[in-house]
């Protein structure tokens, strides 16, 4: 009995002693990993937190070294040209002064002269503008325009032209649809105008108004060396007034609807007007007569204003009596720059006009165009012929370079079957 009780004992000891050395080494265990893990977190929160160490030194660096964003090299060398002396005063730009040039009048040779322009004056109700042309074969002119408007609470306007002219080699080929290009000759042609034009805006887009003019005219013998003087080849029958000058009294009425989107190279809208003109002989009593002018053009736009298709009309008719004769250089005329642009300047001279124009304007930059078109015309001397029967036509092409107020320069090259015509605008102030 008192064995087994000893032997239990050693036994339950035996235990005891087994369990505590078991317990032990597992709480260790449980030590050791969590120091392990608390290891790993530190390691990983030192990584993270030298990544974004890294991540600002280098934001830090590279908005230390930021630099604009380069432009284009066309933009800037576009934005250089119009920051240049020559270009703003090719666009009057230069404090309202200008430089413009370009052909007046077939055959008088290369122009150029001073222009200024200064708008919003009188508390933005007066335009002035004023230039000169002197070309190389003693040519000029020289013009002063006063426009007042919104007088009346924004319902009446006023303006006022002057203009002296002196043309010494203007072209004549004769009268009528069947001139001939070899008959061309010249003349001198010396005029001043003084015009008054009051009128009133009593809706948006239209006006009307009254003319009141003075004209002085002095015709003489062409300079050119080229071509014979108009007065030796042509008689008083054939171009009435060549060998006598006058002065007239002008008066009449015009109405003007214009909703084009603006007044220079316009991309949508139109303008059509109608003047009525009556000349009265103030010096011979020879050369009274009236005259209608009418005007259309429509500006059709394709691809968001990009491309534009203009369709122009415009047509002038005369009217005298038995008495009276319609002077040869108050005629309307159809060849130029503004017309027929295959032709020379003037080269066609009648009682009566009537012209078409189309053309397609394509936009290839916001300062540059490309142009395609075609005309035709042609004079006559009665109002039972007005058609285009027979007309006299030509196609061409033309570049124009714009800012953001004007056409710069324009240049057209006209095709038709009397040649080759080359025609150069810029800077056109009137």
């Amino acid at each position: 009995m008192i064995r087994t009780l000893v032997i239990g004992s050693l036994l339950c000891l035996n235990w005891s002693l087994t369990a505590s050395a078991g317990e032990l080494p597992q709480g260790e265990l449980a030590r050791a990993q969590s120091e392990s893990t608390s290891e790993r977190t530190d390691e990983t929160s030192s990584e993270s937190d030298l990544r974004i160490q890294q991540i600002e030194s280098a934001r830090a660096e590279k908005e230390a070294n930021l630099r604009p964003e380069a432009e284009p090299e066309l933009q800037y060398r576009i934005k250089w040209v119009q920051s240049s002396i020559p270009y703003k005063l090719m666009t009057s730009q230069y404090n309202g002064f200008g430089v413009g040039f370009g052909r007046m009048v077939s055959g008088a040779g290369f122009a150029i002269g001073p222009q200024f322009s200064r708008g919003n004056l009188l508390g933005g109700r007066l335009d002035f503008k004023t230039g000169a042309r002197v070309s190389t074969n003693r040519s000029y002119l020289g013009r002063v325009d006063l426009s007042f408007h919104d007088l009346l609470g924004g319902r009446a306007f006023l303006n006022f032209g002057a203009e002296h002219r002196d043309f010494s080699e203007m072209p004549y080929y004769g009268p009528g649809p069947n001139s001939e290009k070899s008959g061309r000759s010249d003349y001198r042609l010396e005029d001043t105008t003084l015009e008054l034009r009051p009128g009133i805006t009593p809706f948006r887009h239209l006006s009307a108004g009254v003319i009141g003019a003075y004209y002085k005219v002095n015709v003489g013998p062409g300079h050119s060396s080229r071509y014979i003087s108009s007065e030796l080849k042509y008689t008083p029958e054939a171009a009435p007034g060549i060998d006598r000058q006058t002065s007239f009294w002008r008066g009449g009425a015009f109405l003007d609807y214009d909703w084009r989107d603006r007044n220079w190279a316009p991309t949508s809208g139109g303008k059509y007007s109608a003047q009525y003109t009556r000349y009265l002989d103030r010096d011979l009593d020879s050369f009274s007569y009236l005259r209608l002018d009418f005007d259309a053009a429509q500006y059709i736009p394709l691809f968001n204003h990009t491309r534009v298709i203009t369709l122009h009309a415009a047509t002038s008719l005369t009217k005298n009596n038995g008495t009276q004769r319609v002077p040869f250089y108050l005629q309307p005329t159809l060849g130029g720059a503004d017309t027929l642009r295959g032709y020379q300047s003037y080269r066609f001279y009648g009682h009566d006009s009537l012209l078409v124009n189309a053309e397609y304007r394509w936009d290839i930059s916001p300062t540059a165009s490309l142009m395609g078109f075609a005309d035709c015309g042609r004079v006559f001397d009665r109002w039972a012929q007005w058609n285009l029967h027979k007309c006299e036509s030509d196609v061409g092409f033309g570049f124009a370079f714009r800012s953001e107020s004007k056409v710069v320069f324009r240049i057209d090259t006209g095709f038709s079957h009397e040649g080759v015509q080359v025609w150069f605008r810029a800077n056109n102030l009137f």
